[in-house]
């Protein structure tokens, strides 16, 4: 059976393929697209995962609103849309400051300085965290272009911001609740 699907591959000369593998830890299926370079013999190139892969990420006491836009950006990040993942960061954070209300916004600059500050990052990237989630004026909204480094330091800030802001207060008020 599997000479009579490589003859027709070649016959149509198919110019990629699917192989899957199983995930050692959860037994999952892992679908890889390889280019074919050649038939005669079989020789291939380029594996990707054919699944976008959603980065993790700690959803523990943060609302529904912010969640929302998280998961969206996170399934812009998935497919390598950096440019859409910084712009749902910006409306992630919006929601963010709207579910703080006055002074939330003082509040998300104030960590994010915070942050930057404290990785040592602050000159290097303070513009780009600034410009795309938190900007000067309702006027802003022209997102910089961003690359894949930029996409990850956006991860990890919007990671640390609801952290900081939700998961953390909120284990706090659980550990106090508990007899």
């Amino acid at each position: 059976m599997q000479d009579v699907i490589e003859n027709q591959a070649k016959a149509a000369k198919v110019r990629e393929i699917m192989v899957s593998y199983h995930c050692d830890a959860c037994l999952k299926p892992i679908p890889i697209w390889y280019d074919v370079i050649d038939w005669d013999p079989t020789r291939v190139d380029n594996p990707r995962i054919a699944l976008p892969v959603v980065e993790s990420f700690d959803f523990e006491h943060v609302p529904s609103s912010v969640a929302q836009e998280v998961r969206e950006a996170l399934g812009c990040l998935s497919v390598h849309a950096h440019n859409g993942f910084a712009a749902m960061c910006r409306r992630a954070v919006a929601a963010l400051i709207a579910d703080f209300g006055e002074g939330g916004a003082g509040r998300v600059e104030a960590h994010l300085v915070e942050m930057l500050s404290m990785s040592g990052l602050a000159g290097e990237w303070e513009e780009l965290a600034r410009t795309v989630l938190v900007p000067s004026s309702e006027d802003a909204v022209e997102i910089p272009d961003t690359d894949e480094t930029g996409a990850a330091v956006l991860l990890s800030l919007l990671r640390d911001l609801t952290y900081q802001l939700y998961t953390r207060p909120g284990r706090v008020r659980a550990a106090a609740a508990k007899p």
